[in-house]
């Protein structure tokens, strides 16, 4: 990123109007030329920052993942602070995480989509989902003691998959876009948060 005032600020203009765009097509479908002219910059000095539109793109899904990451570690202190029990971790948890991934969700679906064949992006973002992934079933793990069965690093895992999945269904994150929007989503957020619950308070099945 450059340091200057005036060339930040253009370069910040490129990637601005690249995730402008790529929400607005709900694809990475778009040129450089319609870049510039979005971002009211040259398409020369789009090409002295990136190579090609592949950079350019990788470099919007950097800025996109460094904003959700401050925002993750801010949504997991603020829990970690104020949830006293395993009912108000759930219900803090699902509530804030659903928001966040509410709120990023028109520039994540592209970029997810784009994952798929590009490594690049692929492996960023699954840094950044494992490095929230770890922080959530550690502060799942605080409520061992009510847990109805022994395998506690099994069942927070589990915990937090079906949470991540069902909301990103909901939202069209990944390979199922046609399913979203099925539902209500505060009904969904607050079953989801019971699920998530009771789902780790439960004893071992009768054999």
């Amino acid at each position: 990123m450059p340091q200057q005032g005036r060339s930040r600020a253009s370069y910040e203009r490129m990637l601005t109007a690249a995730e402008k765009l790529m929400v607005k097509r709900g694809n990475d479908d778009f040129t450089l030329t319609e870049v510039a002219k979005a971002g009211k910059v040259s398409i020369g000095s789009i090409y002295l920052r990136f190579d090609s539109k592949d950079d350019l793109i990788r470099a919007v899904h950097g800025r996109v993942l460094a904003q959700i990451g401050s925002d993750q570690d801010v949504m997991m202190q603020t829990i970690g602070e104020k949830a006293a029990s395993l009912d108000e971790f759930a219900q803090l948890f699902v509530e804030s995480y659903a928001e966040l991934l509410k709120r990023y969700s028109p520039v994540l679906r592209p970029i997810m989509f784009r994952a798929i064949y590009d490594e690049s992006i692929s492996s960023l973002g699954r840094s950044s989902a494992e490095k929230l992934t770890a922080e959530a079933e550690a502060q799942m793990l605080r409520y061992a003691g009510q847990f109805g069965r022994p395998d506690h690093a099994r069942l927070v895992g589990n915990a937090f998959r079906m949470i991540y999945y069902t909301l990103a269904r909901f939202l069209g994150l990944g390979s199922s876009p046609e399913a979203a929007n099925q539902g209500n989503w505060d009904e969904l957020k607050e079953d989801l948060a019971i699920m998530c619950a009771a789902f780790l308070r439960a004893g071992p099945l009768a054999r």
